[in-house]
């Protein structure tokens, strides 16, 4: 027997309600403006980096932070609905009150994100404005294939080599270069 297969208009509005009621299928990644967006699921490199990140992030006080990771939920807007998904978010237990059952509705403290070389420039400064506007506080942008770290925040935009100290949030810091090394150094002992 064959599987019915829902066919849907490639110009499909998604809505607030259609979230609430789990409408929007599994292999939609964000939806911007109502439109979906469908990206390539991470490499092992992008997801060891979250983990590495995230692991650095578990310095920070435990009774003032919650930390998630993985493609976090965000709802920037309800209409026109706009979802993205963050690979880190770090926000103030002040601002959160409790683990939220779905998205995220108040603007993180910190999103990091691993831009993967399938992320077009347009679609990654594009999360960046829409990130900012929403009133994202700091903002870690790493992109591991040119060695390169961005910091968007209150005092605008740096761009960081990747032999240089990036300040994640209260004195938690990170060199790509470091990173990188142990990508590699486990990759090594794989072998």
């Amino acid at each position: 027997m064959k599987e019915a297969v829902l066919e849907r208009p490639k110009d499909k509005v998604w809505t607030y309600e259609d979230y609430l009621n789990g409408r929007i299928p599994a292999e939609v990644s964000e939806i911007v403006k109502g439109k979906e967006v469908r990206k390539m699921p991470a490499s092992f490199i992008h997801g060891f980096l979250e983990g590495k990140i995230y692991t650095l992030l578990l310095n920070l006080p435990k009774n003032k932070y919650f930390a998630a990771v993985g493609e976090v939920a965000l709802l920037l807007s309800r209409s026109p609905l706009t979802l993205r998904g963050a690979d880190v978010v770090v926000i103030s237990k002040n601002r959160l009150k409790g683990i939220p059952k779905g998205a995220i509705e108040v603007p993180p403290d910190l999103i990091v994100e691993i831009v993967s070389p399938s992320d077009s420039l347009p679609y990654t400064i594009e999360k960046m404005e829409d990130y900012r506007r929403w009133g994202v506080k700091r903002q870690v942008w790493v992109f591991p294939e040119d060695g390169k770290v961005v910091v968007i925040d209150g005092e605008g935009v740096k761009v960081f080599g990747e032999n240089e100290k990036v300040e994640l949030l209260e004195g938690v810091k990170f060199k790509l270069k470091d990173l990188l090394k142990e990508v590699e150094d486990e990759g090594k002992r794989g072998q």
